[in-house]
This record gives structure tokens, sequence and C-alpha cells, in this order.
């Protein structure tokens, strides 16, 4: 019986057709000869059976062996060689669409609230909004469904599922068409182009060299090769005008124009903050003349012909070598943190030549869980510790998934997982999250022993907010109130004993499905930020 064969060429496998001729050959060769040789025959079905089950370990084995080449590996193969070069493949993505919400003034469209287009096609609200008292609100809305599905505009007009006080819904402008799952082509050629691991001069080799530094919990990097500044992770995109110290909106793309937003575009003073205001015109912090041109609200600045870098742990002078040793030369750099590196390679003379490399270190962000499970019998004595352990390995990447980091987007789904894999007794009914970097409104108060007294709120005040300022006890969280105007001022029962003096206190909703971390804020948590309920 012929046998496959590996050399220079690759893994070469006979045909089948030579493999049965063998298969026969050997058994008339075991019975003394004279088989009859028709494969309806009991000898016959065997030798096919036989030939059928070599085949298919030959074909197993020339998938394995194409695998680990770039040519022809697809799926997980061709997966784990992108990795190589610090690549993944691009997932599929949803149509994304920008809706005008009219109706009641104070009415709540929340994260989750659908809507259908007229080919039938049902749309998740992605960002919750209150209707002003204008009676509309623009909101973005995403394809329940992942895949490049149109929305032109004008389809998406209608409310899938009642709230009161909704009254319409409908798209200005077309939908950003979503996508399918990255095709084997498609990877394979991106790799083809990537060159990152071992280049120079481009924001992915700089990101693999800081990586690679020990004790860096994540990167990001971002060039900016505009002459004006531009945002990342922009919060609001408009149209509008600056003359003085007054900013005009004539139109919002996206998101919304708040007071402490930094203003970033064409002619814009780099560092540019709105100080005032609660419709157009807005004041901002830099008296200047922009003309009409298309504004980023929010997020993170890089400035005009600069690259960026954001690090996360790792030591100040490792971090500042590495991006020596990749950036380009001549250009500017963003960052809050400003450390001395050296060229030492050849002619120069130790140390060598010294270099400020400029680089962002993005503050820790408190991310808060409220976790509720079926109670039962069968829930063990210590579930909490187990429930707090399993979200803190999913955060940080200890359940040998992804580390949430610095400009990620954190999914509370992403934290199923682990606890589902605790037992049958870990049955979820909700899984809410919130940030000490959004907090929902602020308050001014005190607080003696369990009792917290509020004299100010921007908000209404509930059950299960958590509590956070400098010098509160992490976690600290409103059990329910005592006295006074209900969600108001008054006194409230708090799940922490503590003294804190009267002063301003944010109150934090763990009611987001999604946390979008910007550039400059990496996310951390603890078993105190964790409220688990049963």
């Amino acid at each position: 019986m012929p046998s496959a064969t590996l050399g220079p060429t690759g893994f070469l496998a006979p045909a089948e057709s030579a493999i049965l001729a063998g298969v026969q050959e050997d058994q008339n060769a075991a019975w003394g000869g004279n088989l009859n040789p028709s494969l309806t025959t009991p000898q016959g079905q065997l030798a096919q059976s036989l030939t059928a089950i070599i085949g298919n370990k030959d074909s197993q084995f020339l998938a394995l062996a194409n695998g680990v080449d770039p040519a022809y590996a697809s799926g997980r193969m061709q997966d784990a060689i992108g990795r190589i070069y610090f690549m993944t493949r691009i997932p599929a993505s949803s149509t994304t669409v920008q809706c005008t919400c009219v109706g009641l003034a104070g009415v709540v469209i929340p994260v989750g609230a659908l809507a259908s287009d007229t080919a039938g096609n049902v749309y998740s609200c992605t960002q919750a909004g209150t209707i002003p008292v204008g009676g509309s609100i623009v909101l973005p809305f995403a394809n329940n469904v992942q895949g490049p599905i149109t929305c032109s505009a004008g389809t998406l007009n209608t409310i899938y599922q009642a709230i009161p006080g909704w009254d319409s819904i409908t798209n200005a402008t077309d939908g950003e068409v979503g996508n399918d799952v990255e095709t084997r082509a498609a990877f394979e050629l991106r790799r083809q182009q990537s060159v990152a691991a071992n280049s120079l001069n481009s924001v992915q080799s700089i990101q693999g060299a800081v990586l690679a530094v020990p004790g860096v919990l994540g990167a990001y990097t971002q060039d900016n090769p505009n002459p004006y500044p531009i945002a990342v992770n922009a919060s609001a995109v408009v149209t509008g005008s600056i003359s003085g110290t007054s900013l005009t909106v004539t139109s919002i793309t996206s998101g919304t124009p708040a007071i402490g937003q930094i203003v970033s575009g064409p002619g814009v003073t780099p560092g540019t903050t709105i100080t005032a205001g609660t419709s157009s015109p807005y004041t901002v912090s830099t008296s200047q003349t922009v003309a009409s041109t298309s504004l980023q609200l929010g997020g993170v600045q890089i400035l005009a012909n600069s690259m960026y870098c954001s690090v996360a742990g790792g030591s100040a002078s490792a971090v500042a070598q590495a991006i020596l040793s990749k950036k380009p030369p001549g250009c500017n750099m963003t960052g809050n943190t400003s450390q001395m590196a050296y060229d030492s390679s050849f002619p120069y003379v130790a140390p060598g030549i010294p270099y400020t490399i400029k680089y962002d270190v993005p503050a820790n962000t408190e991310i808060y869980f409220n976790v509720a499970i079926i109670d039962s019998t069968a829930i063990p004595a210590n579930a909490k510790a187990l429930i707090a352990a399993a979200i803190q390995n999913a955060l940080t990447g200890a359940d040998g998934g992804s580390r949430s980091q610095q400009g990620s987007k954190i999914l509370a789904s992403r934290f199923y997982p682990g606890i589902y894999a605790l037992g049958s007794w870990a049955m979820i009914l909700s899984l809410t999250i919130g940030s000490s970097a959004s907090p929902a409104f602020a308050i001014t108060g005190s607080i003696s022993g369990l009792t917290l007294t509020v004299t100010a709120t921007a908000g209404t005040l509930s059950a299960g907010q958590v509590l956070s300022a400098t010098g509160l006890v992490a976690g600290t969280q409103i059990a329910n109130q005592l006295t006074g105007t209900a969600g108001g001022t008054g006194t409230y029962t708090i799940t922490n004993s503590q003294t804190f003096v009267s002063g301003p206190i944010n109150v934090i909703a763990m009611t987001a499905t999604s946390l979008q971390m910007l550039t400059n804020q990496f996310p951390v948590t603890s078993a105190a930020n964790i409220n688990i309920s049963l």
C-alpha cells in the first residue's frame, strides 16, 4: 500500500484509488490469494472502509500541514499566524445609524429601545438619552443582526417596542453599513501588508515595542498627520464656528455638546474647552476665530502633526526608550508624561544623544459592577467572593480572554462566561456596569457613620447607586432613604460606616451594558466595587 511522503515539496498523500488497490493487494496476500476483487463482496466492503479511514487521516494531516502556510491557512490556524504579527481578525459588526427620536420632554429612551426599518430589520438604541424641551433628540441605533445591511435615510421610521411619550423615529442620513467577519483572503492580504513587528516609523511598530517592555499592561498608539488637533474617542461631532470665545453650533452629527469638553478641529487652538452654555452658542476657554467646519468635542486631544502613545504600567525610562527606538524622527509628541531617553547607537558616545519623550500615562478608572443572580439553596457560602474573583479575572484577562484596557469598549456580556463557569447555581438575572469617569450627577453631602445627609443634588438618588469622592470608602452605596424629598435632599442609609465632611460627591449609576474607555483611562476594579445581590 502506498504511503504519504513529507519532503521538500511538503506533505503529499497518495490517491485513494492507489490506497484501495494497495489494501486489496494486502488482503489478497493475507488470505493466500484468489480473493474475489469485487467491491460488493464482504472483503471489498472492508477494503473500501479501510481506504476511507486512511484517506480521511491523510486529508486531516494535509489540512494541518497547509495550516502552517499563510498562503493556505484558514480559520483557527490563520488566526494563530496573525497573532505572530499582533493581528486579530476583524469581527463582524452591525449597521449603525443616527436617529431623531421625537416625543414628550423628559421621556427617557433607554439602551435597548427597539425600532425597525421598512425592510423589517430591527435596531436597538446603543446610548440612552432623555428627550429635551425641544421635543427631539438624536441617538445612535445598531442593527440587531451583524453584517452589511443597508439603512437608507428615512427608512428607520417605526417604533418596534412602544415607550409612553416616545412618538416617532426617523433617520435623516444613511446608516454606516456593518460588515461580515473578515474573510480568509482579506485577512491574509492584511497580514502580507503588515510589517509592524520589524518596522520603524509606524504607530504599529511603536505599540509593539512598548508592549514588549516588562510590566506594561496596555498600550494605545495613534498619529495625527493633520496641521490641527484631532480627538480620539470624541463624545460629539458637530459643525460649528468660533468667534472670540463664542462657539456657534449649526448642526450635530453625533453626541451632545457639554461643558468641559475639549474642542478639536481645523484652526482650533490646542487645549480649547467648552466652559459655559447649555445650548448654542457655547463659551470656550480661548479667544480665537475659526470658520465653520467639522469639530470634535470631548475625547483625548492629539496635537497637530503629532504622535500619541498611551502606556499603562512599565518603567518610565524603559517605555521612553522603546518609543525612541521606533518613532519617526522630528515628529511632535502628545502626552502628560515627559521622560528622557538616549540614542546610544554608533557613533554616539555613551550615554548617547538625549531626547525628551512625551507619552500619556492613563489614569486608573474604577469600573463598578451590579450583579443579580437567582437565589437558591445550591448557592455556596462564598458565592459573592467567587463571582467577584471571576469578574476581576475577566477584566484583567486572567481567564484567558482579552484584557480590558485604555481605548477599549467594555461589554457587560464579557463577564457572563466566567460567572456561569462557577456552577449551575450561578444563574444571572442581570449584570450592569458603571464607571468613575462618567458619574450620573453630583450631590453635596456629609456622612456620619452609616448616615448620608444630602443638602443639594443635581439628580435623583436611589438604592444601589455608588458614591465616589476623595476620602470615601471604596464601593460605598446608598441602601435606602430615611427622610426628606423622595430621591432628593434628606438623609440616607449607606453601606460603609465612615466620616465625611460636607462636600461634593459623585453619584455613579451602574446601569450600562457597555462602557467606552478613553485612551487616557485604564480600567481597574476591586471586590469593593462589585455589588452582588441574590
